[in-house]
């Protein structure tokens, strides 16, 4: 509980800063100056994004955002971006967003993301297909009978919802997870093996996802990591890039 309302003192305190980022402190420190000490987002070392909050004075060609507490907005140029589509979730005030920036051009962003749009629970269904046979090839197909019964289909090839939850302390909640031991003993289909992503990061315009498990200390161990970029997001759409395959979401509302 205190975890939570020192983050939200400390956006109070940026947003009042976007709008009074002429007036000089006379160098007297606030609470908010611990933000140095306890960001919002964690930056990995070695990602060069910019952090920040968007201002007002953002519109479709540039994006104005503060940095911290300390520092005056900063203004960037946002149109090449948009032209090429990197900008996923348009930025509204006080919405935090992460920037890659143009290495040849230090005042235009190639990347932008919209931090709160990304959070929340994004899903996709799944449907399973019939184990194959034991020592049979692994990419046998295994077909059902022309005459196969409709009521077994529809009882065996039921529809799951796969997915995650981007939390904003770079914690993931992995959806579809079955709590029903009698759902994972063997049966005539099987569901594709789910990845339990327990960490994020954005990392030079791409994401990280990172699996978890805890040790028997009950600590959290990174055991794999997927790099994947964001092809398109709106609202309620996400399509992800991973390395062999590409995916889309659906925002699941509560």
């Amino acid at each position: 509980m205190k975890r939570t309302f020192f983050i939200l003192f400390s956006l109070v305190l940026l947003l009042t800063a976007c709008g009074n980022s002429g007036n000089n402190n006379n160098g007297s420190q606030t609470p908010g100056d611990s933000l140095n000490q306890e960001p919002v987002i964690r930056q990995l070392e070695g990602d060069s994004t910019i952090y920040g909050l968007a201002c007002d004075g953002s519109n479709d060609s540039i994006i104005v955002i503060l940095r911290s507490v300390e520092s005056d907005p900063d203004t960037i140029d946002i149109l090449d971006a948009r032209i090429n589509r990197r900008v996923f979730g348009r930025p509204e005030i006080g919405d935090q967003v992460a920037i890659t920036m143009n290495p040849g051009r230090k005042d235009v962003a190639d990347i932008v993301i919209n931090i709160d749009r990304l959070k929340g629970e994004w899903c996709y269904q799944v449907i399973p297909r019939l184990r194959r046979r034991i020592g049979a090839a692994a990419d046998s197909a295994v077909q059902l009978p022309p005459d196969f019964p409709d009521s077994l289909r529809k009882k065996w090839f039921q529809p799951r919802e796969y997915g995650f939850e981007i939390r904003r302390d770079n914690t993931m909640r992995p959806i579809g997870i079955q709590r029903n031991e009698v759902e994972r003993q063997p049966g005539p289909v099987e569901y594709p093996p789910l990845k339990r992503y327990r960490q994020w990061h954005v990392y030079n315009g791409h994401l990280l996802l990172s699996e978890a498990r805890r040790d028997t200390l009950g600590r959290q161990q990174i055991i794999s990591t997927d790099t994947v970029d964001i092809v398109f997001m709106r609202r309620d759409t996400l399509q992800l890039r991973f390395a062999d395959h590409e995916q889309g979401y659906y925002r699941r509302s509560n």
